[in-house]
């Protein structure tokens, strides 16, 4: 039995910590919150709970794209609630579009009966490259995701419909790998589910199953410095001077994160630690956390995009709000809004401290909000009107409370044209000290699970990173 630090108890550093330990590994995971889960946490404001950062999840069904690791992961068995619907409008576009790949292709057919060959060509393509063997990847990892796309659907409105919910992929058109954009795409034509009571009964079973198979989560411990003697490591030093021994150390933060607690003069040379403290980040999001008047209706719960007319779906390098995801609550009368928001946008109150950030930052979100309003009520009139009370965050609140570097909310962004500075692997040539999360291979709450396999089956060979069919 190996001694193994995890630094990092959201979804990534537990369910690693969860195999790991559940093949015999010693396994203590360290947070440096007052408690686990990362992105996966809720919050209250007036007693109404908000989730930070789990909304929805694709490829739940049975076979589908994620069904394989959260079985092993023992998450199948959680409340789920499967998703009907989603809707995507754009102007006086409004798309309805079932959730199942069958339902969904048969929908797009009804809406592009001319477009029926291509269709087929394009959801077959999708599966395949999903459930490609792990060897054949990088060759759609070298693919410009929006090439292929715009070659195997020739109507832009159609292109339009099938981008329009998945803001969540930071779409670029200069950049974008097929893998990513194939593999978090088509999961979500599978199935959306969603957890009633939000991300936190992931967390709970994740703890439990930890410390069940002998592991600890230990929160409030904040890593400084990752110790090493001989290139090899030997463990981790909190900020109180603590020194937490181990002979495998995994790392579940953002990779630049990392590299601060390595010391110059260790055996990670100047090359790697330049690659890395290089590495661009995505976007973050800007939230607002909506209490709804008692005598709103809410005619529809399912996920509702809106899109600006005219704007480009793959362009996110404006800060304009030119599309909002609409997230409703099962059981209480609130929702989210959530649209992309650039670092550069805040980073003027990057320096001061939560809460004292100053009127400017209230106005700023203020306004922020009314913009988000205004496309809201493109689809939903007066929607503004049932909004009793509001809270907002922005990629400032996800760095200063998860540590997220610029705020980012799917970690490092993943380059076609350059997979070899942007593309990382979970080992290091520090040896003994891994990597995981959802800055290795996909982001989201799939990505992030398929990271915690890869790395886990690396520290322990009887750990599956793959199964050998899906």
């Amino acid at each position: 039995m190996r001694t193994i630090v995890i630094i990092g108890a959201g979804i990534g550093g537990l369910a690693t910590g969860y195999l790991l330990s559940k093949h015999g590994e010693n396994v203590t995971v360290i947070e440096h919150q007052k408690q686990p889960g990362g992105c996966l946490q809720s919050f209250y404001r007036n007693r109404l709970r908000f989730d930070t950062g789990l909304h929805y999840l694709g490829g739940l069904n049975t076979g589908g794209p994620l069904d394989y690791f959260f079985k092993e992961l023992g998450l199948t068995d959680l409340p789920w609630m499967e998703i009907k619907e989603y809707e995507v409008h754009c102007g006086d576009k409004h798309y309805f579009i079932p959730c199942g790949e069958s339902a969904w292709l048969e929908y797009m057919e009804t809406m592009f009966p001319s477009k029926k060959a291509e269709l087929h060509n394009f959801i077959k393509s999708l599966r395949d490259i999903t459930y490609c063997p792990i060897a054949d990847t990088t060759k759609y990892w070298e693919q410009n995701a929006w090439e292929w796309l715009e070659k195997t659907i020739t109507e832009p409105e159609l292109r339009d419909v099938i981008s329009g919910m998945s803001f969540i992929l930071e779409l670029r058109k200069e950049n974008l790998p097929l893998f990513a954009f194939a593999e978090i795409l088509y999961s979500y034509f599978c199935s959306i589910h969603i957890l009633p009571a939000g991300g936190q009964p992931i967390t709970d079973h994740l703890v439990k199953g930890i410390n069940a198979n002998g592991g600890k989560i230990r929160c409030n411990a904040t890593a400084v410095q990752i110790m090493e003697s001989g290139r090899q490591v030997t463990g981790v030093m909190l900020d109180t001077g603590e020194i937490i021994e181990a002979d495998v150390v995994i790392s579940a933060i953002n990779p630049t994160a990392l590299m601060s607690m390595i010391k110059e003069d260790s055996c990670i040379r100047h090359v790697y630690r330049r690659r890395v403290k290089n590495l661009e980040c995505t976007l973050g999001c800007f939230t607002a956390n909506l209490q709804l008047s008692d005598d709103y209706i809410i005619k529809n719960q399912d996920p509702i995009y809106i899109h600006k007319p005219g704007s480009d779906f793959w362009d996110m390098s404006t800060d304009d709000v030119t599309q909002v995801l609409i997230h409703f609550y099962k059981g209480q009368n609130t929702a989210d809004i959530i649209t992309p928001m650039s670092w550069d946008s805040v980073k003027r109150w990057s320096d001061m401290p939560a809460g004292c950030r100053g009127e400017d930052y209230v106005i700023f979100k203020e306004r922020k909000l009314n913009e988000c309003l205004d496309l809201v009520e493109t689809v939903l009139p007066d929607f503004g009107k049932a909004i009793v009370n509001h809270w907002s965050s922005t990629p400032l609140t996800w760095e200063t409370y998860l540590l997220s570097p610029k705020g980012t909310a799917y970690g490092v962004r993943k380059d076609n044209n350059s997979l070899e500075t942007t593309l990382l692997y979970p080992y290091t040539p520090l040896s003994g000290l891994y990597l995981t999360g959802q800055s290795m291979i996909l982001h989201g709450i799939m990505g992030t699970t398929i990271s915690a396999f890869q790395t886990a089956s690396l520290v322990n060979n009887n750990i599956k990173a793959w199964p050998s069919k899906l």
